[in-house]
């Protein structure tokens, strides 16, 4: 599993680094070096460098450059401020290397044109001449190398004012949370690391990857039934979102997840229309008005014996007072695995505080508006803090958290995955339902909740990934989702 830090924790270990005895200048040539070796040079190239740090990166990879025959041009927006910026700018000089210019006589024509402006300690808004500096950058027709980081972009939360939009990222020994939140992704183009020899002195924030969804797959025995892999329960659907409960149950997500049983609760003006698209889950109706759920003590009773998992809200509706009462009650009564989601999410947010008593074991999976009701901050908020937001929501009342975004971010307060193969062609109404059907089907097996939680949202997304091949982002649906998931499950683990 591949680990992203915080920029404090990055600063934290380089300073670990340094203190180990690796001078600061040796890390600079070492990050020049690899950047070096990392990339296919080729035509003009142009360092641009800022006056801090990673400017010194580029006159340390001028320097390995010069050492390999190569003559690139540096253009420096301001003189280097640290110790060792300025240590290799003399290098440099000593080496008689004369194309040093200043930026204002940057004509951006080049092949290859690396950023060295900003390093990963950036906030906010560029200062004006700079904003230029990187659009000039920007409409350039050179292929753009970022070290480290993009240039503008806020290494935590991936949100910028203005900021270099690159064709390659190569960033210094494990990937800044930044890079993969918000905008980021849409900013980095091919992302790379480069390995520097610096320890990780902190826990980090771990990204899925294919053997850490595997896991969860073991070789199943023969002499198993049904019954051996869970009874799951998914509780939606009303007069205007049928199609939402449908999309949780299409292509059985419950049971291609390896559940074993699935029942579908909806509400009974709506019974026959959903049994016409269901073959291998049983049904049940529910009380209802208008072809709106309502609570129903003992019917839902009824319906949930013998139940491992629930998942509620897709399609559920707007008649949020009802809809908690019908929470409230699985929650407080039920000793079971229970995924909250969609209109579920925003009934849960006239009272949060009944997460406090739940005897279940919950996961909400709120996309960042859902999420914004629930812990009421706003979405800027929540934008410039994704992890931090969803790591204390999930401490304080007790939950997990699968936080939706361009990467997902999946936690229980204390440890924290993201998922980042997500793209646009999960875009489309109906995709959280599907993703919701896919984690009951685990969770309904017993699988650690929080490993259900990031694998259903890895898997969705590979699953997505993979069918643009054949449809494009634009032409991908939740439905061919849920249908092919099961290939995919079987891909990512050889041994089933």
């Amino acid at each position: 599993m591949k680990i992203a830090l915080t920029t404090k924790d990055m600063a934290y270990c380089d300073k670990r680094a340094i203190e180990s005895g690796i001078p600061s200048a040796e890390l600079m040539l070492r990050v020049a070096s690899k950047v070096f070796s990392s990339c296919k040079w080729r035509g003009k190239i142009y360092i641009i460098c800022g006056k801090g740090n990673n400017g010194g990166d580029g006159l340390a990879l001028a320097n390995v450059m010069l050492d390999n025959k190569l003559t690139p041009y540096v253009y420096l927006i301001e003189e280097p401020s640290t110790d060792d910026g300025r240590f290799y700018l003399s290098e440099l000089k000593k080496k008689g290397f004369s194309n040093i210019y200043s930026i204002d006589g940057c004509d951006y024509d080049c092949d290859i044109m690396v950023d060295c402006i900003f390093g990963t300690g950036f906030k906010g808004a560029p200062k004006e001449k700079y904003a230029q500096i990187i659009e000039l950058i920007n409409s350039s027709r050179a292929f753009k190398i970022s070290v480290d980081i993009p240039s503008g972009l806020d290494g935590d939360s991936g949100k910028y004012e203005v900021c270099v939009k690159a064709d390659e990222t190569i960033s210094v020994q494990y990937a800044k949370t930044g890079l993969y939140l918000n905008d980021g992704k849409d900013m980095i183009g091919k992302l790379s690391l480069i390995d520097v020899g610096i320890g990780l002195y902190v826990d980090g924030y771990k990204i899925v990857e294919d053997d850490d969804v595997s896991l969860l797959f073991p070789k199943r025995r023969n002499n198993t039934h049904k019954g051996s892999y869970g009874k799951s329960v998914i509780i939606g659907g009303c007069t205007n979102y049928l199609g939402a409960v449908k999309l949780a149950n299409a292509g059985l997500c419950a049971l291609r997840s390896g559940g074993g049983l699935n029942t579908l609760i909806v509400p009974k003006t709506h019974i026959d229309n959903i049994a016409k698209s269901v073959w291998e889950s049983t049904v049940i109706g529910m009380r209802d008005q208008d072809g709106y759920m309502l609570f129903d003590k003992e019917e839902l009773d009824r319906a949930l014996v013998g139940v491992d998992s629930v998942a509620i809200g897709m399609g559920i509706g707007n008649r949020y007072e009802e809809n908690l009462k019908i929470i409230s009650h699985i929650l407080k009564n039920y000793d079971v695995r229970v995924i909250i989601d969609a209109d579920g999410l925003n009934s849960l947010a006239l009272d949060v505080d009944v997460l406090k008593e739940a005897k279940a074991e919950v996961i909400v999976t709120p996309h960042i508006k859902e999420m914004s009701r629930l812990c009421s901050k706003s979405v800027e908020e929540i934008a410039s803090d994704p992890i931090g937001v969803a790591k204390n929501f999930a401490k304080e009342y007790g939950v997990n958290v699968l936080l939706k975004g361009a990467s997902s971010v999946i936690t229980d307060g204390s440890s924290v995955y993201i998922v980042v193969n997500g793209g646009a062609e999960l875009s489309k109404g109906g995709s959280g339902d599907t993703l919701s059907g896919v984690m009951l089907g685990m969770l309904s097996q017993g699988r650690d909740v929080l490993a259900s939680a990031y694998s259903a949202a890895y898997l969705t997304a590979k699953t997505a990934k993979c069918l643009c091949e054949e449809y494009s982002e634009y032409g991908v649906l939740p439905s061919d989702v849920s249908k092919e998931i099961a290939r995919i499950i079987k891909e990512t683990n050889k041994t089933i």
